[in-house]
């Protein structure tokens, strides 16, 4: 868990690994057009104010996909449907330090949970789908979020590193967080 106290240095995320998808078709599915070309950004590039664009960057990886999200978390409201023929898993965290960690498999999310207040899954179809992974991960106050990214590579194989991040990848231009937007205050 060590290799992922960088994070730490983050105020908000979304970091989804998705496994057996092609980086278009998870584009699509995020709701962002893969054909439309866009040059390569670095996480801190793809940050979203939220009156403007959103951005995330897409890339394969050791074991699967990484989207990663900079103050973003649409992968996060369609893990479900982004999970469809795959699986993911998906750690997001805000400003305010409110965290969600999502297990999805086909289209079904069997686990979720706040890292930073439950040390297990109490949502989902089948949580207990996710308890050897668990094992030794300490979670709480402080080890929330390398608990959740050691969890997401436990899962999914996938890595989350700074130095990708870090390097320009493929970036992708998503639609309006509408819902989203109309929750924020005027």
């Amino acid at each position: 868990m060590a290799g992922y106290t960088w994070v730490d240095t983050l105020e908000a995320y979304c970091f989804t690994a998705v496994v057996g998808l092609d980086a278009d078709e998870v584009i699509r599915r995020l709701g962002g057009n893969p054909g439309r070309p866009a040059g390569p950004r670095t996480f801190d590039e793809c940050f979203w104010p939220a009156d403007g664009p959103q951005w995330a960057q897409v890339g394969r990886v050791q074991g699967g996909l990484l989207v990663a999200e900079h103050n973003g978390w649409r992968a996060e409201e369609v893990a479900e449907s982004l999970s469809r023929g795959g699986r993911l898993a998906c750690f997001f965290r805000n400003v305010h330090a409110i965290m969600h960690f999502v297990y999805a498999v086909d289209g079904r999310v069997l686990a979720e949970f706040d890292p930073l207040l439950d040390r297990s899954p109490r949502g989902g179809s089948d949580p207990a789908a996710i308890e050897p992974a668990l094992q030794g991960l300490p979670f709480g106050l402080f080890a929330a979020e390398a608990s959740a990214l050691m969890l997401l590579e436990r899962l999914t194989g996938v890595q989350v590193e700074p130095d990708w991040l870090a390097r320009p990848q493929r970036a992708v231009s998503l639609p309006p967080l509408t819902s989203a937007l109309s929750q924020l205050p005027v």
